[in-house]
This record gives structure tokens, C-alpha cells and sequence, in this order.
């Protein structure tokens, strides 16, 4: 039977003041021991609608991992037997609390909409490589609640021996990377920098490390064109400001990359002084080579040329053979007739026209 999905959408914001798991922020694995009126308030605020659909990027992110890396079982574990993965590999952090309180909400109205991914440890317990917040909200859960359904969370489970710890690694970075750093280009571009690491650590398509190429390997463990990995590593030369920029549209895509060869330092100054906004992609181009802040000045406030080109729609009922060009001319109103008569009756004087060609005028001119 296929598993129900749900997707928790945190545009739709809920005020759920101070109460709950991540008010005050707790150590991991531990859930803030509520008082009964504060138990009372969340349990209401939890019966407020939310969306039932994963997002189509978090849908197709899950079914690559898994047959990228497929699960060796699935079952229920006890919540207790389950341990965060260290900071330093899952570098996500805790959601925002409007995020987190959705999850717990459709938790509580749907049930769980996707397993917890784990890893089984030497000692009995089990690794959390995906799924924190999901953990998290069951521990929430079973103290508001006291139903015991939330004692044990159904789990993908990866056997201690069937992987290793860069693979462990790779699974909660691919668990993370469209729901967590979907609309964040800074946990992106960690994302990318560590698998980077990793492939040149312990090479997950091939034994031969000096025969991998990085980029195509992590191109293809993402899912996406080896281009697109060149872009994230690229933003990384890029200061925070502006990386905040881009997230925010501020700034396209071709701008944020061209400003990636500018020294951080100018960048700095670009932020500063507001260049950011009105910088085009010519002006970003010019930026490349630029050294000094007069120069970052001299490029942003020079006056704008006047075109010399001028651009002009054309319409025709005949449709243009795919190896001819138009030859645009420009004829006085009141003479059109008489220039497509004169055009007309020289075609036959014009030798070096093949047939094709006079055919095709004589078209264009009827």
C-alpha cells in the first residue's frame, strides 16, 4: 500500500507564541516540559488546516536517494532509541518555528507523511540521517498528547555494515536538500561544497580516485546538470549580503555569478553603496576586472549610451524560407505601390538572383 504524503507549506504562518519544543530552543533530543494551559493552547492551534501534497521537488528528491541508495528495511523504532547525527554533519539546523509547528499540526490531523530515515549503530541505536524535526514533533506529541501511537515512528533503515560514514553523510545531505535548502542558497551551496568533499574523500561511483571527475559525480548523486554544481561552487566566492540578495531576487542569476570574480572586498563596497540594485549584466561583466573602488564608481555611474540600433516589428503572411534573410528598406507611404511595381518589373533584369529568390520577393510583394 503506498504511503501517504503531505507537505507542509510555512506560507501559512501560525502564531504559536512562546510555547513548545523550540521555545526555548532545546538540547537535542529533549522536548520543553509544558505546563497543562500551555498544553491546552497548542493543542488547540494544532487543529487549524494544513496542506496534504509534498512538494513535486521533494517527491522526486526522495525517490532519487532511494534508488541511489536504497533502504535495507523498513519498521517501526522506539522514539528512545533514536539519536541525532552530529552538528558537523547535519548542518541544517533547527527549522523556523511557523515551520516547525506546521509539521507538527499535520502530523497531528494526518499522521506521518514520510518515514525517518536512521542508521543502524553498534550499539543498538539508531542515527537520525533524515527526518529531526519529524522526531522532534513525535517526542512533542507523546507529551501533549499522551497517546503511546507516538512511542515508535515507522523508519528506513540502513544496516551499520551496508553503508559507510561518507554515505551516511551523502543520505542527510539528500534527505535535507529540497525541503531545507530549497529557497536557501547558503545551506545549497554547503550542500554542494560538502559532497564535493566527500566524492574526493571516498568516491561514491567509482574505486579508482584518480580517475573520478568531481563534478560529474556530484552532478549526478544531486540529480542536476554538472552547470549547475560549477554555479553553487561559484557562489561560494560571493559575501553573505549579496547571497542574500539573489535568495531575494534582488539580484539575477548572470549578475550573482559575474560578481563571484569581483574581490569580496568590492563586494563589500557594492553592497554598501547600494550598487547591487542597479547593476546589469554588461556592468557586471565590466565589474570582472575592476580593482579599486573608483573603478567599481567609474563602471556603475557611467552615463548610458544611446543605442544606435533601432528595432522594429515586422509582420508577414508568407513565411520565410529557413535559408533566406529579410533585407529591410523603408519606403515613403504614398510610394509603396510604385516600389513594388519598379521591384517587380526588375527582377527579371537581376542576373545575379536565382529563381528561388525572385520567386520568393515576388511573393513578399503581392
Amino acid at each position: 500500500m503506498a504511503r501517504k504524503t503531505f507537505n507542509i507549506s510555512v506560507s501559512q504562518g501560525q502564531d504559536f507564541d512562546d510555547i513548545g519544543a523550540l521555545s526555548p530552543v532545546p538540547a537535542p533530543n529533549q522536548v520543553s516540559s509544558l505546563s497543562e494551559e500551555s498544553k491546552k493552547r497548542l493543542l488547540e492551534r494544532m487543529k487549524r488546516p494544513v496542506s496534504q501534497q509534498l512538494s513535486a521537488e521533494e517527491i522526486e528528491q526522495q525517490k532519487h536517494l532511494e534508488s541511489l541508495i536504497p533502504s535495507d528495511a523498513e519498521q517501526l523504532i522506539a522514539i528512545d532509541q533514536l539519536k541525532p547525527a552530529p552538528d558537523e554533519w547535519n548542518f541544517f539546523g533547527q527549522p523556523e518555528p511557523d515551520q516547525y509547528y506546521l509539521v507538527l499540526s499535520s502530523i497531528y490531523q494526518y499522521g506521518l507523511w514520510h518515514a525517518i530515515t536512521v542508521w543502524e549503530q553498534e550499539d543498538g541505536s539508531y542515527m537520525i540521517l533524515g527526518g529531526h524535526t519529524r522526531h522532534l514533533a513525535y517526542r512533542e506529541l507523546l507529551e501533549l498528547t499522551g497517546d503511546e501511537k507516538y512511542k515508535t515512528i515507522p523508519c528506513k533503515v540502513y544496516k551499520h555494515d551496508k553503508i559507510s560514514e561518507a554515505t551516511a553523510r551523502r543520505i542527510i545531505i539528500l534527505s535535507n536538500v529540497a525541503q531545507r535548502a530549497q529557497e536557501n542558497t547558503t545551506a545549497r551551496i554547503r550542500c554542494f561544497a560538502e559532497m564535493t568533499r566527500l566524492e574526493k574523500q571516498e568516491p561514491f561511483y567509482s574505486n579508482d580516485i584518480g580517475k573520478v571527475d568531481i563534478a560529474t559525480s556530484v552532478a549526478k548523486i544531486f540529480g542536476v546538470s554538472r552547470s549547475t554544481v560549477f554555479f553553487y561552487r561559484r557562489l561560494e566566492k560571493l559575501i553573505q549580503p549579496l547571497l542574500d540578495a539573489f535568495d531575494q531576487r534582488v539580484i539575477t542569476a548572470k549578475v550573482t555569478e559575474a560578481l563571484c570574480d569581483v574581490s569580496q572586498e568590492l563586494q563589500q563596497y557594492i553592497y554598501d553603496n547600494e550598487y547591487y540594485l542597479k547593476i546589469t549584466l554588461p556592468m557586471g561583466r565590466a565589474l570582472k576586472n575592476a580593482q579599486t573602488t573608483e573603478e567599481v564608481d567609474e563602471i556603475v555611474n557611467a552615463p548610458k549610451k544611446e543605442s544606435t540600433r533601432n528595432q522594429y516589428v515586422i509582420s508577414t503572411k508568407f513565411k520565410k524560407p529557413s535559408n533566406f534573410d529579410f533585407v529591410p528598406i523603408a519606403i515613403r507611404h504614398e510610394e509603396v505601390a510604385a516600389f513594388k511595381k519598379f521591384l517587380s518589373q526588375s527582377l527579371d533584369l537581376a542576373d545575379g538572383l536565382s529563381d528561388k529568390t525572385k520567386e520568393v520577393i515576388m511573393q513578399m510583394i503581392k
